[in-house]
C-alpha cells in the first residue's frame, strides 16, 4: 500500500513538473523607454501563466542583472548606451537557449537608487519603472499625428547590435530567424520555411548607431509592391502629403533616425514604382514612394510597432495578415469639450492596424478583428460625431471603421505599449470669424518676490533642433536667449541661462537647473519647423494652470511686434514647462522652414526686436512698465 502511494506521489509530481516546464515561452519583442528612461517596458506576443524574474546586483560596473526564465528574444541581443541619465547602459541578451533564459542588465551610475527600482507585470509585458511609485496601465504613445513635431524625446544615445546567438548567422541553408518569421506573417499564410535570401533576411552588424530619439530604422523589405519598414524602438509617422511631377507620397517619422546603408536607396516596388527613406532632418525620416497611385497606400502597424507594412490597397487582397485575432473588449467614444471628440478601444489581443484620413473621413483598419456590437458602442455615449462612425467588412476578415470629419479636423492617434488599446483624439475648431481679442487691462503688480528668471536656449550641442540649409535651431536660440538675458538683466533682475555656449543639455537637466537655481519664472527659447515651406508664425505654449496668464501676456507683447503671423497659445506637455514647478513658458519664435522667414530670423534686428518684446511682455507680467 505505501509502494502504490508513492508511486501516486511521484506520478503526480513528475507530472507537475512536466506540465511547468512544457509551458510555452514568453516570446519577448521589443523593449521600449519612456521619455526621462524611468520605464523601461519589455514588450510580449504572447500569453504565459507564469513568469519569473530572477534578480542579481554586481559591481565594476555597478548593475543589476535580471533572468527572465523561459523566454526567448524575437530580435538579435542588444544594447543602449545613455549620455544623460542615472542609467548609463541597457543590455537585453538571449543569455542562455537551454533553458531559454532572457538577461536584460542595468548599468547606472553612483547616484542610482537600487531601491527605487520597481517590477511590475501588465498582461505579459514587463514593466522595471524607476523613481516611481506607479506604472500606468494606459499609457499611450503617438504612432500618427496631424501636428509636425520637431521635438526629441531621448537623450543622446547610441544603439548597437551584438550578433551573438542571432540564427541567421547560419551558412546558406534554409533557416528560420525571427526576421524571417516576421515576413511570413505579412507575405506567407502558409508557414513555409524560407531560403536564406540576403535582400530579405541578413541581419546587419551596426556599431554606434545614434539613436536620438523613439526609432532607428535599419532595414526595407519588398515583397508583392508593398514595403515593410522595421527597425527599433517606438515607430510613429506624421500626416502624408503628395507632390506631383512625379507623382509621390511623402510620409515624415518624427525622432527617427535612418541606418546609413539604406539611407536614400530606391527600392523598386513595380515597373513605374519606387520607394525610399531618407534623413530629412537630424531626428526625423522621410519616406517617399513614387507612384501614379499614391492614394491607395496606407501604413498597417504591426504587433510590436517595430514595424510598419505600407501597403497597396490592392496588393493585400488576399494576403493573412495575421496569425491571432483578437476581439474588442470594450468602447469608449466621449465628447470631451465644444471641439474635442475622443474614440478608445480595448482589444483581446495586441491589434494590427492602419489609420487613413481623407479629407471628408478616417478611415481605421482592424485586420485581426472582426464583430462590431453598434448597440453596446451607442450606449452612454455622448458625442454627436463619433455617432456618425460606420463599418465594413475588410476583405477575407478584420472590420474597417469609417468616421465623417470636417475638413479641418486634427487627428492624433494613439496606441498602448501592449498594443491592445487604440485611442484616436479629433479636434475640431469652431468655424467662426476669428475677432481680436480685447486688450488685457492694465496689470496691477502682483508679483513682487520674482527675483530670478530662467532663460531656457532650446536644443544646444549635438542636439541641433530643427534644420535648414546648415542653418541650426540651437544658434538661433542661443542668440535670442543672450539678447534676452542682456535685456533683463539691465532691469535689475537675476538671470541664469540653462546654457551659455553650444553644449549639449538634457530636459530633465534644464528643469534641475531652474529647481536648483531658484527659478521665478521659466521661458524656453526654440524655433519652429514644418514639413512643408508654407507653414509661418509664432506661438507660445504653457501647461500648468499658473502659466496661462503669464503665457497669455508675453505672448501679445510677443505677437503684436513681430511681423509674422499670429499662431496662438497653445497647452503643450512639453517636458521643460511641464516639470518645472514655476509659471513657465515655450516660445517658438518663426518657422525655420519657411524660407522668408528663415533668413529674417538669420537678421540681427529680427532677433532683437523678438528679445525685446518677450522681456516687455515679462515686464507687463510682472506689473512693471
Amino acid at each position: 500500500m505505501m509502494k502504490k502511494l508513492w508511486l501516486i506521489f511521484f506520478i503526480f509530481i513528475t507530472t507537475l513538473f512536466c506540465s511547468v516546464h512544457a509551458e510555452e515561452s514568453l516570446k519577448i519583442t521589443s523593449i521600449n523607454f519612456d521619455n526621462s528612461d524611468n520605464i523601461i517596458f519589455l514588450t510580449a506576443a504572447n500569453k504565459v501563466q507564469y513568469i519569473n524574474v530572477k534578480s542579481m546586483k554586481l559591481s565594476n560596473p555597478d548593475r543589476i542583472s535580471f533572468d527572465i526564465d523561459n523566454a526567448i528574444l524575437t530580435q538579435p541581443n542588444a544594447s543602449w548606451t545613455f549620455k544623460n541619465s542615472a542609467i548609463k547602459q541597457v543590455k537585453l541578451s538571449q543569455f542562455t537557449t537551454n533553458p531559454n533564459v532572457v538577461r536584460m542588465v542595468i548599468i547606472y551610475n553612483k547616484n542610482f537608487n537600487v531601491n527605487k527600482l520597481k517590477l511590475y507585470r501588465i498582461d505579459n509585458n514587463l514593466i522595471f519603472s524607476y523613481n516611481r511609485n506607479y506604472y500606468p496601465q494606459t499609457n499611450f504613445a503617438d504612432v500618427y499625428n496631424d501636428k509636425a513635431s520637431t521635438y526629441n524625446y531621448y537623450e543622446y544615445a547610441t544603439y548597437e547590435e551584438d550578433m551573438k546567438n542571432t540564427p541567421a548567422q547560419t551558412t546558406q541553408e534554409v533557416v528560420r530567424s525571427p526576421e524571417a518569421i516576421e515576413i511570413q506573417k505579412a507575405f506567407n499564410s502558409k508557414g513555409e520555411l524560407i531560403k536564406k535570401d540576403a535582400s530579405t533576411i541578413t541581419i546587419k552588424k551596426e556599431r554606434n548607431n545614434k539613436l536620438k530619439s523613439k526609432f532607428y530604422v535599419n532595414r526595407i523589405d519588398v515583397k508583392r509592391g508593398n514595403a515593410l519598414i522595421r527597425g527599433v524602438g517606438e515607430i510613429a509617422i506624421e500626416k502624408p502629403f503628395v507632390v506631383s511631377e512625379p507623382s509621390r507620397l511623402v510620409f515624415d517619422m518624427p525622432n527617427t533616425y535612418v541606418a546609413q546603408e539604406i539611407r536614400n536607396k530606391e527600392y523598386v516596388l513595380s515597373e513605374n514604382e519606387t520607394i525610399k527613406i531618407g534623413q530629412n532632418e537630424p531626428t526625423k525620416a522621410r519616406i517617399v514612394v513614387t507612384s501614379n497611385d499614391v492614394d491607395k497606400f496606407r501604413p498597417i502597424y504591426s504587433y510590436d510597432r517595430q514595424s510598419i507594412f505600407l501597403a497597396h490597397d490592392n496588393r493585400i487582397l488576399g494576403m493573412k495578415l495575421y496569425d491571432k485575432t483578437a476581439a474588442i473588449y470594450t468602447y469608449s467614444a466621449k465628447k470631451i469639450n465644444e471641439e474635442t471628440d475622443t474614440l478608445q478601444f480595448l482589444f483581446t489581443e495586441p491589434i494590427i492596424h492602419s489609420i487613413k484620413k481623407l479629407n471628408n473621413k478616417v478611415e481605421i483598419n482592424l485586420y485581426n478583428c472582426s464583430g462590431f456590437n453598434h448597440e453596446a458602442y451607442q450606449k452612454n455615449l455622448n458625442s454627436e460625431v463619433l455617432a456618425k462612425l460606420r463599418t465594413e467588412a475588410l476583405p477575407v476578415y478584420g472590420i474597417k471603421l469609417i468616421i465623417p470629419i470636417k475638413k479641418n479636423t486634427v487627428l492624433t492617434y494613439k496606441e498602448s505599449f501592449d498594443n491592445k488599446q487604440l485611442q484616436l483624439t479629433l479636434i475640431t475648431p469652431k468655424e467662426t470669424e476669428i475677432t481680436k481679442s480685447k486688450p488685457i487691462p492694465a496689470i496691477i503688480k502682483k508679483n513682487p518676490n520674482v527675483k530670478t528668471i530662467i532663460i531656457d536656449p532650446g536644443h544646444g550641442g549635438s542636439d541641433v533642433g530643427a534644420t535648414r540649409e546648415n542653418i541650426y535651431e540651437k544658434d538661433i536660440t542661443l542668440d535670442m536667449s543672450k539678447r534676452l538675458e542682456e535685456i533683463l538683466k539691465k532691469k535689475g533682475y537675476e538671470v541664469h541661462m540653462t546654457r551659455s555656449k553650444d553644449t549639449y543639455v538634457s530636459l530633465q537637466d534644464r528643469v534641475d537647473f531652474s529647481e536648483k537655481n531658484g527659478g521665478d519664472l521659466f521661458i524656453s527659447i526654440h524655433v519652429n519647423s514644418s514639413v512643408t515651406p508654407e507653414g509661418n508664425g509664432l506661438e507660445t505654449h504653457y501647461y500648468t494652470p499658473q502659466s496661462y496668464e503669464f503665457a497669455q501676456i508675453v505672448h501679445k507683447e510677443f505677437a503684436s511686434a513681430i511681423n509674422s503671423k499670429d499662431r496662438g497659445l497653445f497647452k503643450s506637455k512639453f517636458y521643460v514647462i511641464n516639470h518645472t514647478t514655476c509659471p513657465s513658458i515655450l516660445v517658438e519664435t518663426g518657422f525655420i522652414s519657411n524660407p522668408e522667414e528663415r533668413k529674417e530670423l538669420m537678421t540681427d534686428q529680427r532677433r532683437q526686436k523678438t528679445a525685446e518684446a518677450i522681456a516687455k511682455g515679462i515686464m507687463k507680467y510682472l506689473g512693471k512698465n
